[in-house]
């Protein structure tokens, strides 16, 4: 392989974007034109106007008459990461949110209509635009080591805007562009390499190391008619008949599907359905659409999109930089004790033994609990294994590093002790008082309570210092925020090994005052109890229950009070309302639930049971939007007070908090940003775009 020439493309002096340089290669024969995207930072490579406009102006440098080829691809880890984000939140008009559209558009179009034949070689991620980007090109490479391609658009509140949907329906067709670009998006889900290539997205994958050169011999084979591609989107290629009463009625599905979720809340899915309807019935060989250009510029500029991205920027700084830790070393965490063998201590049993992969010890009153826990925990390793998301071999050692019995003095040497019983102040003291002598001084303790004072739980402690609040959400393989609740008391060393803890395990750790509720479940029960008294003074229990769905939440108080279970929602309500009696009720109506022994107000159809609406007053008319604003209102006051109190150390971890532990979509913004564009507060000044720039 012989380098000849390199041209580097000028960009704008103090900006951290990405550049485009060319390098002419002679490979087997054959002579390429190999663009490569790299940033001038520190930053993964994306694209915005002034990187656009480079790699346009690279593309246009080219000596076509001296290359057999052109092929384009990134550095490191990364091929492109996909459009500038921050770039593109700062647009205020939709004209300027238009050309974001057209200017990717004619950027990558250029690629696609060069007169040689292109390559992608995808030598690491790429999202979004970076995706868009490989689409345009006539064959793809991609590395076994690259982690991560997807569109996340949809997720975003917006749409892929450079002839992706249209590029990947002629590719896969309308019914795996919508799971892709529309299912897998709301999901966070992105395909790895060797996904992308048994679908067609990509010709062919190959290993990471000696990607370039290996890609290379592919283009050769390709060039020379030694080789042939699946994937190939050539001029060459004819398209396939998508047999559109089928699949057009998959869309409608989908879209059904999306409405029992959002409710048409967030304007993006539908938007993607739309243009994939569309782009299945344009012929191949069209670009971007005046319908697309229009569909990415309204959507860039919407509270849905402004609240998305915000919420992809919080919880990817605060994973890496969560706020409170200490700059201290972490003691190890060579060992783990569970007292408690219920539902929820099977969780965290699994979860500490699957990530630590230390031994981990399951305590409790009675052997046949214990016993009960462990089958849990197998069942649970065999569902793993069926899915081919863990190998047997994998669930074997897992197993054997969980054991159990009744004799708490197997916790002596462990680096860590959790508590996972019953919701009962007395009876958790009662247990850490148990355990403190039997442990060493600088184990850790940890209880996952969920309501709880922290501080009146380790009053008789000798050593204070080393108990936290760990809180997990159910269930806990799938919710990955963990609160950590300090006390006074809490010294450096164990707060800093508490964060570690949670880095281990794969769990975004949020520092939380030691308050009752702390943060989602304060929160949600301010939701559930607002919603519980107005059904208690009469109001109609379904308008009331469904008058949020407008929203799009994940689901409606009465749903979700079913799911957390009465008896414990119950307990917490009780809890609340000691500390915050002027804010917090006890339900009528949820007291009697529970003495009834109900599962909750719902039946299995989700409409009210008619035991519980034996219990419950004769109901009123009752207006929808007033119950919503209503509710809205209490939300922002309880908001408000949490950030007066200082339970957190902003409103956006309260956000980072409901998206990651109850599961809050990011077109909600976690919640303050839905507050103020439907509550009238103003927790972030200037999120919005004024409604003259959109019209």
């Amino acid at each position: 392989m012989e380098t000849a020439t390199r041209i580097e493309v000028p960009q704008e002096s103090g900006k951290s974007v990405t550049t485009t340089s060319t390098t002419y290669i002679d490979h087997a024969g054959f002579r390429f034109a190999l663009l490569t995207l790299t940033n001038s930072g520190h930053r993964p490579v994306t694209m915005g106007p002034t990187s656009l406009a480079g790699f346009e102006a690279a593309l246009n440098s080219l000596d076509l008459s001296r290359v057999d080829a052109v092929a384009v691809t990134g550095q490191g880890p990364v091929f492109c990461a996909g459009a500038d984000l921050k770039v593109m939140t700062a647009l205020t008009t939709l004209e300027q949110a238009e050309d974001v559209a057209r200017q990717g558009i004619t950027a990558l179009g250029r690629l696609a209509a060069l007169s040689v034949p292109t390559f992608a070689f995808i030598n690491g991620v790429a999202l979004g635009g970076g995706l868009e980007l490989a689409l345009h090109a006539d064959y793809r490479t991609v590395a076994h080591s690259a982690r991560a391609l997807g569109f996340p658009e949809v997720r975003l509140g917006l749409i892929p805007g450079w002839s992706g949907i249209r590029r990947t329906v002629q590719l896969l067709g309308p019914d795996l562009t919508a799971r892709l670009v529309v299912t897998d998006s709301l999901a966070g889900r992105t395909l790895s390499s060797q996904a992308a290539a048994n679908i067609g997205l990509v010709d062919r994958m190959l290993p990471g190391d000696g990607f370039l050169q290996a890609s290379l011999d592919f283009a050769v084979g390709i060039l020379s008619g030694k080789d042939s591609a699946t994937a190939h989107m050539g001029p060459d290629k004819e398209r396939k008949p998508f047999g559109a009463v089928a699949r057009f009625t998959a869309l409608d599905a989908m879209r059904k599907k999306l409405d029992a979720r959002l409710h048409g809340a967030a304007p993006a899915p539908y938007r993607a359905l739309e243009l994939i309807s569309a782009a299945a019935r344009t012929p191949r060989g069209t670009t971007g659409s005046a319908a697309e250009i229009r569909a990415f510029g309204e959507l860039l500029l919407s509270d849905e999109a402004r609240a998305s991205i915000y919420a992809f920027h919080v919880t990817q700084s605060m994973v890496k930089k969560p706020t409170g830790r200490p700059a201290v070393e972490p003691l190890p965490v060579r060992s783990v004790g569970v007292i408690g063998a219920g539902l929820m201590a099977s969780q965290l049993a699994l979860i500490f033994a699957q990530k630590l992969r230390v031994p981990v010890r399951i305590t409790d009153l009675s052997q046949e609990r214990v016993d009960s826990a462990l089958g849990r925990i197998g069942v649970q390793l065999d569902k793993q294994v069926s899915a081919s998301r863990l190998a047997v071999e994998d669930s074997d050692d897992i197993l054997a590093l969980i054991t159990g019995g009744t004799d708490k003095a197997v916790l002596a040497d462990c680096d860590v002790v959790i508590e996972a019983v019953f919701e009962e102040l007395d009876l958790k003291r009662a247990v850490f008082a148990e355990v403190e002598p039997l442990i060493r001084p600088d184990a850790l303790l940890l209880t996952n309570t969920s309501s709880l004072s922290v501080e009146a739980m380790g009053a008789t402690l000798n050593h204070p210092e080393r108990l936290i609040g760990f809180h997990f959400f159910n269930p806990v393989a799938v919710l990955p925020l963990v609160e950590i609740v300090a006390t006074q008391h809490t010294d450096d060393e164990s707060l800093a090994t508490a964060f570690d803890l949670a880095g281990r395990l794969q769990k975004t750790a949020v520092l939380v005052k030691d308050t009752p509720g702390f943060v989602v479940n304060r929160l949600l029960t301010r939701l559930i109890d607002q919603v519980l008294s107005l059904i208690d003074d009469g109001g109609d229990p379904g308008i009331v229950d469904r008058a949020l769905e407008p929203l799009g939440l994940p689901m409606t108080p009465l749903q979700l009070l079913q799911y957390i279970g009465p008896g414990v929602q119950l307990h917490i309500c009780e809890t609340l309302n000691r500390a915050y009696p002027e804010r917090f009720g006890v339900s009528r109506s949820l007291t009697a639930v529970v003495a009834a022994g109900l599962p909750g107000y719902l039946d299995n159809d989700g409409g009210l049971s008619p035991a519980a609406a034996a219990l419950l007053p004769p109901a009123h008319p009752t207006d929808s939007g007033v119950v919503r604003t209503t509710v809205l209102a209490a939300l922002a006051q309880e908001v408000t007070a949490m950030l007066e109190e200082s339970i957190v150390a902003g409103a956006e971890q309260i956000d980072l908090c409901m998206v990651l532990g109850a599961n809050y979509p990011f077109h909600t913004g976690g919640l303050t940003p839905l507050l103020d564009r439907e509550a009238g507060s103003t927790f972030h000044p200037g999120m919005r775009v004024p409604v003259s720039a959109v019209s």
